[in-house]
């Protein structure tokens, strides 16, 4: 079996994640937007807002605005302080949930980290089990002004500590955005948050996208090494356990057996290349469990 290119249940879960973002983001931007370009005349617009909010289907009394291309432009800025918080959120259950159902996998003594260190959330999980961080290193100091960024939107009503502030012109955060690999060669990242005099953070709607990326990006290293370390078999023990013992009924269109059944699932979901169905049964026969997975599946596509 091939699992060069795996996923796990967990990598496809912040996979949907980024992509629901980007939708959120974008397609919210593009409504506000085209809020505001329908009239450049405040009372106009704001009368119109009246009559949307009006009729938006909620118990909401019509509501004016003294300037409304004004508290649309701030609502872009709510928005993306709302996406950099769902950010950090998915993906510390992301975190939590490779360190918690791998428990088994992690090292006895692990390295031990500076706190202060770049990114130090991930590289924990990392550490735990005992996996080199060379891939993700020009990750770390984006990775990490982002999360400082989150803290102060949450902690300090979006105001940049002294931390975030040093962080913004520091040579190596600086350095990992000049040199970003991008998804197209030749492109740039988008310019990062600057800090202003005020000290308010200058957030703009791709900056929680880039946020994701990176998360993403980290999500997909982790999975990387995850499947190095279980190997093909504990996936086909999992995935037979959780799929056909576990269940009461089937998940998909009726399959010959067992054993076409969970190749299916190793195909199409887990994305592992070359499912022999010589090895599906090693594997179930050492596990013991051969047996149980083939009656239970039959039984199943009987009641299907």
């Amino acid at each position: 079996m091939d699992t060069s290119e795996a996923t796990s249940s967990h990598l496809r879960g912040f996979a949907k994640f980024h992509i629901d973002l980007n939708k959120y983001v974008k397609l919210s931007v593009t409504a506000l937007n085209h809020l505001s370009n329908t009239s450049t005349d405040s009372k106009e617009l704001s009368d119109l807002i009246a009559e949307l909010i009006k009729g938006a289907g909620e118990r909401w009394y019509p509501t004016n605005y003294v300037d409304p291309h004004k508290e649309i432009e701030d609502l872009k800025f709510q928005l993306t302080e709302s996406a950099l918080m769902r950010v950090y959120s998915s993906f510390e259950v992301f975190l939590d949930e490779i360190s918690g159902s791998y428990s088994e996998f992690k090292v006895k003594d692990p390295v031990e980290l500076d706190p202060a260190s770049y990114g130090v959330t991930a590289t924990r999980l990392f550490a735990a089990f005992g996996w080199g961080t060379e891939n993700i290193k020009y990750l770390l100091p984006v990775y990490h002004f982002y999360n400082v960024a989150r803290h102060c939107v949450v902690h300090q009503m979006g105001k940049a500590n002294k931390e975030l502030t040093e962080l913004s012109v520091s040579d190596d955060f600086l350095d990992a955005i000049e040199n970003w690999p991008t998804v197209n060669p030749g492109n740039k990242l988008s310019p990062p948050p600057t800090v202003k005099d005020n000290q308010k953070i200058d957030l703009r709607p791709h900056h929680a996208i880039t946020y994701s990326d990176v998360c993403y990006r980290l999500a997909s290293e982790i999975n990387r090494k995850l499947i190095e370390m279980v190997g093909y078999e504990y996936i086909v023990r999992f995935v037979a356990i959780e799929r056909i013992l576990k269940k009461d009924t089937l998940d998909y269109p009726p399959c010959k057996d067992a054993y076409h059944y969970l190749r299916h699932i190793l195909k199409e979901e887990y994305k592992v290349k070359n499912v022999e169905f010589s090895l599906i049964k090693e594997v179930l026969e050492k596990e013991g469990i051969r047996k149980k997975c083939y009656h239970k599946h039959a039984s199943m596509l009987a009641r299907a």
